[in-house]
């Protein structure tokens, strides 16, 4: 596999706009994606669990406690840079926890860039509404995964306003930080 030249790592709270984000990134800038989801998905239809939101966090906890964090890089992230080993620029589409970024830092450290995202309660709250999820935003926010997230704000390399600056300025920032 060829060196990787950036690996941005997403964070912040539901609804903030990773998934805008990560599109920007990709279509403006050149980006290749890892995400969490789609194996957390899979994994649960083999197990026959619920596709639900919050049986998904409950099984990458689950997995967090496994693997000590290891799961998102070494059963997510790595295993897409070698099906793509011509991409240089990758971004991780989320990270939740403060072991999960120490990992990906100590595998990657040059290339490593941890971006979390932010907005007031308002913009997140409307956001949320718009998604029309079954788990109450109240309760979405409450969870562990969540609270975790959040709290990455302390560890990132950059923090953008996403309810003041549009994904194709924070994905330009991105691009362009050295």
């Amino acid at each position: 596999m060829a060196s990787l030249e950036r690996l941005v790592l997403l964070s912040g709270p539901v609804a903030v706009g990773k998934t805008t984000l990560r599109q920007a990134l990709m279509s403006l800038h050149g980006f290749d994606h890892i995400r969490s989801s789609g194996y957390l998905k899979q994994l649960a239809e083999q197990r026959s669990l619920s596709l639900a939101r919050t049986s998904l966090q409950d099984l990458g906890d689950e997995l967090d406690r496994q693997t000590d964090y290891l799961w998102l890089l070494e059963e997510v992230a790595r295993p897409g840079f070698a099906a793509s080993p011509e991409r240089r620029k990758w971004l991780v589409d989320a990270v939740r926890k403060h072991r999960q970024v120490q990992h990906f830092r100590s595998a990657y450290r040059q290339a490593t860039f941890h971006v979390h995202l932010t907005a007031s309660e308002e913009v997140l709250r409307e956001r949320y509404a718009e998604r029309r999820d079954a788990t109450p935003y109240e309760i979405a926010v409450q969870h562990e995964n969540e609270v975790a997230s959040r709290s990455l704000i302390a560890i990132a390399d950059l923090v953008i306003d996403t309810g003041s600056t549009s994904a194709e300025q924070a994905a330009s920032q991105i691009a362009e930080h050295k």
